[in-house]
């Protein structure tokens, strides 16, 4: 196993200190193992370690690693539909419950980071979701309505004030989710990590899972030097899965997600961007999103090819989406250009699997892994606790194999130029 340092970026360089983990060389033994030491992974070995459980988190790299210290940090309440399809897909029960838990989510995380002192420059200044075309207004209607019936605070915002908000007039018409905010989320990760080693987790880094073997009534889960007997094994992998646990990788497309960072600016065009702190992204396929960060600096992102952000197209496209976002920041300079890899699945819903017995996997948060990933880490551990799987607020559902697995490297490079293209004509002529 070859041992990677973190991607260059701007979380890497700002960050709080990386957690000092050995790598697993011995055989032991624990309640619970997790695979995987991202937001979900640590989430769920915070809140087995509190009520007293003994846990194990295996890594293959670092805390923090792949997506979880790489995305762009918003912390977005707000699935990607509107409640009555998610209850059509799900069941009324089933569907409720997630449509609750995407609501609370960002409520949920500021209050984890409030509760254990998290330091990761938590801000909830709210969220503001623009449309790119006059087609995609229609969308943040629907959206907006049905979102508000189940009780989520969400506003419309047009014109002169969303001008405002923005800082440019690239945008006319947004809702504004006030309960949204921002994480430093490899510090966020960090900082879930570090509290469930406080209370008594053991994290082990370079230590990927190779198998896991049935043994009598438990697991028995093998790394290249070591092993451990456990009663449960959860997989907190999303974008990164592999084929350990059979069948889990083909659930979901893994979509590279681009990040980028200006160079600190000059403070009036600081101020001028996004001057009460909001995050945004708008509604087109090849999504622009960002936000402010301290040192003066705006944090842009995208979808793109390259997951080490080296292909001409993809930087390309940082620069020119960032330019076309902001006009006034046509020019500067793009110190940090870095990418990885999220969890996309066909409907767009985070799953929770227990395909055996003993057996959890949580992912595919489609670009909401700060806030779903936060709350599907507490759902793990409460299934592990002992609520009944019907009782869970994200259900326990079926593989369902995403069709594009087969093909997703070839797809992600068609599909990105081809969206853009798509992006762009509705863009100009609706």
């Amino acid at each position: 196993m070859i041992h990677q340092k973190l991607h260059p970026s701007l979380w890497a360089d700002t960050s709080t200190p990386r957690i000092s983990v050995d790598k697993l060389n011995t055989h032991t033994r624990a309640d619970v193992v997790i695979v995987g030491a991202g937001i979900t992974g640590s989430r769920t070995a915070l809140e087995l370690a509190e009520q007293g459980l003994a846990v194990i988190v295996l890594e293959a790299q670092e805390p923090g690693w792949g997506a979880s210290g790489r995305t762009g940090g918003q912390v977005n309440p707000l699935a990607h539909d509107i409640p009555e399809k998610i209850c059509s897909y799900l069941g009324e029960k089933a569907g409720m419950g997630v449509v609750n838990a995407y609501a609370k989510s960002a409520d949920e995380v500021f209050s984890l980071i409030k509760k254990h002192k998290i330091e990761c420059d938590a801000e909830q200044n709210g969220w503001l979701r623009v449309a790119h075309c006059n087609r995609a207004v229609k969308q943040l209607e629907s959206m907006s309505s049905a979102w508000q019936k189940v009780g989520l605070d969400i506003n419309y915002v047009e014109g002169n004030e969303l001008h405002r908000l923005m800082g440019t007039k690239t945008y006319d018409t947004a809702t504004l989710t006030p309960k949204g905010g921002s994480v430093q989320p490899l510090s966020y990760t960090r900082g879930l990590c570090s509290t469930a080693m406080r209370f008594g987790a053991r994290v082990f880094g370079h230590s990927p899972v190779q198998a896991i073997e049935r043994k009598g009534s438990q697991w028995l889960v093998k790394t290249e030097s070591g092993s451990v007997d456990t009663e449960w094994v959860v997989f907190c992998t999303n974008g990164y899965t592999d084929n350990v646990l059979k069948g889990l990788q083909k659930t979901i497309v893994p979509l590279v997600s681009l990040q980028s960072a200006t160079e600190p600016l000059p403070q009036e065009i600081y101020d001028e961007i996004l001057p009460e702190g909001h995050t945004y992204a708008d509604t087109r396929r090849v999504i622009f999103y960002g936000r402010k960060v301290k040192d003066r600096r705006v944090v842009f992102g995208t979808l793109g090819v390259s997951a080490d952000c080296k292909r001409g197209s993809d930087i390309k496209r940082l620069y020119s989406g960032l330019a076309e976002t902001f006009p006034q920041l046509k020019g500067i300079e793009l110190t940090h250009k870095w990418g990885g890899y999220i969890a996309h699945t066909p409907d767009v819903l985070p799953h929770l699997h227990e395909p055996q017995p003993g057996i959890l996997a949580g992912l595919g948060y489609n670009g909401r892994g700060v806030a779903m990933g936060t709350v599907m880490g507490r759902v793990i551990a409460e299934r592990i606790l002992g609520k009944s799987a019907e009782d869970l607020e994200i259900p326990v559902t079926n593989y369902s194999n995403a069709f594009l697995r087969h093909f997703s490297d070839v797809a992600v490079k068609l599909a990105v130029p081809t969206f853009e293209i798509m992006d762009a004509f509705e863009r100009r002529f609706t």
